[in-house]
């Protein structure tokens, strides 16, 4: 259904349209909280959806699958008062380690009674649910035009008042005119 809607808002906004002849599409972006994660068992349907056949997620290697410097994007709402993510520096500073993340951030939930205990965290995998999306699609552009993610950022400024982290992406496009 987002596909489909996707496509009626080109048709309708298109430059081929009368609406906004002098406009060229450069890229087309996706973006917000999806309510799935891409390594959560529960979730592989959602994994293999048609939208990332369309749009490229710069986080995922394929279904099930992240990069390795991908992280959660969802908080473990038992600490999400905690002194420690209480400020942006300090939730930097929890991400930026492997044992942090696994405190504060959520993870897949698992069907084996008290695997979601505090204790019993060290037996997850992955660096947490990254259910906050920015996807990106080339389709549409010029020919000799090309997109590529220049940056992406996990945000920590909103600390303390929601339980998702932020993200942030820069994309750089380039025209055939311009030398590599």
């Amino acid at each position: 259904m987002l596909l489909e809607w996707l496509a009626d808002f080109r048709k309708s906004t298109s430059s081929s349209s009368t609406a906004n002849p002098e406009e060229l599409v450069a890229f087309d972006i996706v973006c917000g909280d999806l309510n799935f994660d891409n390594c959560s068992s529960d979730d592989k349907l959602e994994q293999q959806h048609s939208l990332f056949t369309r749009y490229k997620d710069p986080c995922r290697l394929g279904p099930g699958e992240e990069k390795p410097w991908a992280i959660g994007t969802l908080l473990d709402t038992d600490g999400l008062h905690d002194e420690d993510v209480s400020t942006p520096e300090n939730l930097q500073k929890v991400l930026e380690s492997e044992e942090g993340r696994r405190e504060y951030l959520a993870f897949p939930s698992s069907k084996s009674p008290g695997a979601c205990q505090k204790g019993r965290k060290d037996m997850l995998k992955g660096n947490g649910r990254r259910i906050d999306y920015m996807l990106y699609a080339e389709e549409g552009l010029c020919p000799d035009w090309k997109a590529e993610v220049e940056e992406f950022s996990f945000i920590t400024q909103l600390s303390g008042l929601t339980d998702h982290l932020p993200v942030a992406m820069r994309l750089m496009v380039s025209s055939g005119d311009e030398e590599a």
